[in-house]
């Protein structure tokens, strides 16, 4: 289409159809230069609950807060008006009886046969619904920054940002985690494990994950958080990134595990050369050196061949509580002590799959039964050696 023949299109007849499909869904106001009401539509009075004889030669400040009106920069805003300026913006207005409105709207010059401009109008959308419903989303966002760790990933794992809060769990600066990955709160045998390379392809797939997590802050401190891990999507229902809301859980954590400490089961001879270990609840590295402490003497102390360790009661076996594990049933082994460790589940199994850890000579089953038959048959047959 040609410049000529687009203007040619431009009809009165065209125009007017133009504004009156205009006027059917926008809110449309003129005013003299002045800021002077000449005419408004049916959507913007129903929008402002008025008539129009209500408004026509009233002055634009009718709508607008006496504090407002009163400034500088409202004089300001109709003096760019009348030079011929184009404003468009939000804007906080007021309806009958005080009403708070807000509007998308643009304020037009029009200008006359000399170029300059005779009036203004004004089209606007009512946005009221949607600014409120910002305001309390954004407020309750608020709410969440005060109490909560926050952090933001890239859907790979790389840090977006991080709240106050987090930073302050973790001992760092924003400068210091911005563009970092994940990673770098992770214990090194983890970050480096397949389950972990799962753990961002799930969120990357805009799945949810929440639990307790142990990570690493500055200079090796370790940290309890209870978090979760939230996909955000796009208008196309695609995740683009993850929020991770968290709490700092580590005096909780750490007083389990003191309280676990003084009421540890001690390793319980119950067989001839048979020691059972039960182990309930976290396992971290001061808890594991009490559980190996308490093994290696109890097996000096008896002479004992084998050591059941069930850890069907552990809650959490993450690469961390594992390799503490193993290194008690290998410490075991090192005394001449057949280590069998029950209550592997799947979930279990495959995180020591993953850690690509050699048990070597440690059995493994999963339930107490089966460790128990195989510890007496061990037994008797130790008993036969001894006889022969």
């Amino acid at each position: 289409m040609t410049d000529s023949t687009a203007r040619s299109e431009l009809t009165p007849d065209h125009l007017l159809s133009v504004y009156q499909a205009l006027d059917r869904v926008q809110a449309i106001i003129e005013f003299e230069l002045d800021g002077t009401v000449i005419t408004a539509n049916r959507k913007f009075l129903d929008t402002f609950g008025y008539e129009l004889e209500e408004v026509a030669g009233k002055p634009h400040r009718i709508f607008c807060e006496p504090d407002y009106a009163d400034s500088p920069e409202y004089a300001e805003f109709w003096r760019a008006l009348a030079a011929g300026d184009l404003m468009e913006a939000e804007f906080k207005r007021l309806g009958k009886g005080g009403k708070e409105i807000w509007l998308q709207a643009s304020y037009n010059p029009v200008l006359g046969t000399d170029g300059q401009p005779v009036k203004i109008v004004k089209f606007a959308t009512d946005v009221t619904e949607a600014k409120l419903r910002n305001a309390e989303y954004e407020g309750k966002l608020a709410a969440i920054d005060r109490v909560q760790a926050v952090i933001e990933f890239e859907l790979d794992g790389t840090i977006i940002t991080a709240n106050e809060n987090f930073l302050d769990i973790f001992g760092y600066s924003l400068d210091e985690v911005v563009g970092q990955h994940h990673e770098m709160f992770c214990e090194p045998v983890y970050a480096e494990s397949q389950a972990y390379a799962e753990f961002w392809e799930w969120l990357g797939r805009g799945e949810f994950d929440s639990g307790e997590f142990k990570r690493i802050g500055r200079d090796g401190a370790e940290v309890w958080l209870q978090a979760s891990y939230n996909p955000i999507f796009d208008a196309e229902g695609r995740p683009f990134k993850v929020v991770k809301f968290a709490s700092d859980i580590t005096d909780e954590v750490q007083g389990r595990s003191r309280a676990l400490l003084e009421m540890s089961t001690p390793a319980t001879n119950i067989w001839s050369g048979v020691l059972f270990l039960p182990i309930v609840g976290i396992v971290d590295s001061r808890r594991s050196q009490d559980i190996m402490d308490k093994a290696l003497s109890k097996i000096a102390e008896t002479r004992a061949h084998t050591l059941m360790l069930d850890i069907s009661g552990v809650g959490v076996v993450d690469t961390a509580v594992a390799n503490h594990l193993i290194r008690v049933a290998k410490a075991a082994v090192l005394m001449g002590c057949q280590t069998i460790i029950s209550g592997i589940s799947p979930a279990i199994a495959q995180t020591i799959g993953d850690l690509g850890i050699d048990l070597g000579s440690i059995r493994t089953t999963s339930t107490i039964q089966a460790a128990l038959r195989e510890a007496i048959a061990r037994s008797r047959d130790s008993r036969r050696q001894t006889v022969a």
